[in-house]
């Protein structure tokens, strides 16, 4: 006999047993870890800012945590491919520039992190342009 019960369909986790969260913390993939590093270039470049979007849909999850703004892909020869989504904080330079310089300092960190030969495309959307004013 099968059961209809919400209980059977839907498991739930028990009170009991530790989240993910709550466990030794597991090693980062290397889609993840270079997810981290294209955030941290985000972060350290003033013409730009992270964004996720209306819909909060661009971000990576790291563990519990995300990472806004940035979606990495595992591609299937095993590299991945990082879309940077920014907004531009005025006054900026070429965007094409911007552009360039992020892509940069994500391959730049890659290198330096052992994860070079892994990173695939790395492409930048700029989805707004932000005053100064707008960062406070």
């Amino acid at each position: 006999m099968t059961s209809t019960s919400p209980a059977t369909r839907s498991p739930r986790k028990s009170h009991g047993s530790p989240s993910v969260s709550g466990q030794a913390q597991l090693p980062a993939t290397e889609r993840v870890r270079l997810a981290r590093l294209a955030g941290e270039a985000v972060a350290a470049a003033g013409e730009v800012a992270a964004t996720t979007g209306d819909a909060g849909a661009w971000m990576t999850r790291d563990g519990d945590r995300f990472i806004p703004g940035v979606v990495a892909a595992m591609l299937p020869e095993g590299r991945v491919e990082l879309t940077l989504h920014v907004d531009a904080v005025w006054p900026v330079r070429s965007l094409d520039e911007v552009a360039d310089a992020l892509r940069g300092r994500v391959a730049g960190s890659a290198d330096a992190a052992g994860l070079g030969s892994r990173l695939g495309p790395v492409a930048v959307a700029f989805h707004d342009m932000r005053t100064p004013e707008d960062e406070r």
